[in-house]
């Protein structure tokens, strides 16, 4: 009689506390930052979705992604995301910012952490995440960016010391204030992985 009304209570109490923190605050990050700072960025497909409670009762989601193409890093057939938030049985996790993923969902992905070992991480939170969707045309594909729920900021030099600076909320980069053809965006991808990897030594 009581289990019911207590899972109840644990998703109420998840929820209200997730709804509190409306938006999370990251550094705005342009299409540059996103592939240096990404280990790897690849075309994927989302093919499964676990989910589990972790010490503190909230849920975590592994995401498992079949790879399509690889933009960077290692060639994989699969990836494997992990990260806060979802849904487990009676229990719901909502984390501002962070991206959602449902089961086919198709997109460019800038990942962090040794994909080929471990689960990674959306680089930059949702920021790091472009659903792939067909254009009005029916034939043209599109990298959509998935922003909200997110409080963008960039460091400003304080005027009266140049040791010190502040942060100012600023809107998205342009990359998250539209949709873009899917074959110029991964073209842009890969110059800027070509003009950013070390060069081999001789």
């Amino acid at each position: 009689m009581f289990k019911p009304l207590i899972a109840l209570m644990s998703t109420l109490t998840l929820w209200l506390l997730a709804a509190n923190a409306t938006a999370a605050t990251l550094p705005r990050m342009d299409l540059e930052e996103l592939v240096v700072r990404s280990d790897a960025v690849v075309v994927a497909q989302v093919e499964t979705i676990t989910t589990e409670l972790d010490a503190r009762g909230r849920v975590v989601s592994t995401i498992t992604l079949t790879v399509r193409e690889t933009l960077k890093g290692p060639a994989r057939r699969t990836v494997a995301i992990r990260q806060l938030g979802g849904y487990h049985g009676d229990v719901g996790t909502r984390v501002p910012g962070m991206p959602v993923f449902q089961i086919a969902d198709r997109g460019v992905l800038f990942l962090s952490g040794n994909v080929a070992q471990h689960p990674a991480s959306v680089t930059g939170l949702a920021q790091g995440f472009f659903r792939v969707a067909l254009g009005p045309d029916s034939a043209t594909e599109f990298a959509i960016p998935q922003v909200n729920n997110l409080n963008l900021v960039v460091r400003d030099r304080a005027q009266t010391a140049a040791t010190t600076s502040q942060l100012r909320s600023v809107a998205p980069a342009e990359l998250h204030q539209q949709a873009h053809d899917l074959n110029t965006f991964k073209a842009r991808i890969r110059t800027i992985v070509d003009e950013t990897q070390p060069e081999e030594p001789r």
